[in-house]
């Protein structure tokens, strides 16, 4: 499935594979003026590739380096000579994908070609926008979102896929998503354009949801650790019992990883 939208001067492509007639995963790829940010994952990567086509791409920014933002990298460079720009961080990543994913991500997206980007810089220019590139790690230490003071717009990759997310995959930093979320909220911003497909207007509400829902845990979790309680019955008092994702995931997504991160910096405060 690969679907398009329009808003104000920026084109989403809305994208997931498809199968048994279902929809398994949405992300999103966003265009506007010559700018394309994100390229979508491998199975879609040739669909994607065509469809935009008709748009005069000229400068292309992964937001980071997982498999589902960078899918058609490889085909901007091979048959139009375009390297995307990314995080530092980001580019052996990029260049050297792992040979094998977990099941779940090799069935939803599928292993990414090598590609080879450039290093992003302070600030990225179109004809008619300035962005800043911001760092905003946490979901991944590459992780940065492109933001349009004029506009109001923000690219945001994966910051936020919504307010109460109660796992957490193995190795992002709950810490630094914190600090990201605490840092975009003082922007003032019109339009989020999200990675998983979500453009919200305007955002700094449910931002500072996200944030306080955070907040929250980390503080419920703190206290219950000072009485002596062990991970696994903190996580079933704050944030429920196991579902199905640490076992769709191998283990990948849980909410024993969130309890476990918060644990990990002591005193609160830090956090």
């Amino acid at each position: 499935m690969l679907q398009t939208t329009q808003l104000d001067a920026v084109t989403q492509y809305r994208m997931a594979r498809t199968i048994f007639g279902r929809d398994l995963y949405n992300v999103a790829a966003y265009y506007v003026d010559g700018l394309l940010i994100d390229t979508g994952f491998h199975y879609l990567a040739e669909q994607f590739f065509q469809a935009v086509q008709e748009k005069n791409v000229e400068q292309i920014v992964n937001t980071h380096f997982h498999e589902d933002h960078i899918g058609a990298n490889y085909l901007f460079e091979q048959r139009r000579g375009l390297q995307a720009f990314a995080h530092p961080l980001a580019i052996p990543l990029i260049e050297n994908p792992p040979a094998k994913l977990k099941i779940y991500r090799a069935v939803v997206w599928g292993v990414p070609a090598p590609a080879h980007p450039q290093v992003i810089g302070a600030t990225l220019t179109t004809a008619k926008h300035s962005f800043q590139v911001l760092h905003l790690p946490g979901h991944s230490q590459d992780h940065l979102g492109l933001y349009e003071p004029m506009q109001g717009w923000l690219f945001s990759g994966d910051l936020f896929l919504s307010v109460k997310v109660r796992a957490l995959r193995f190795d992002e930093d709950i810490l630094a998503t914190m600090h990201s979320l605490r840092r975009v909220i003082a922007l003032p911003l019109r339009f989020l354009f999200c990675g998983s497909g979500k453009i919200i207007e305007p955002p700094q509400e449910l931002l500072k949801k996200k944030l306080r829902f955070y907040e929250d845990v980390q503080h419920r979790v703190a206290a219950l650790h000072q009485k002596g309680w062990e991970p696994e019955k903190i996580r079933d008092a704050v944030l429920g019992k196991e579902g199905v994702w640490p076992w769709m995931s191998q283990g990948e997504f849980s909410k024993l990883n969130l309890v476990k991160a918060f644990l990990s910096c002591r005193p609160p405060k830090s956090c």
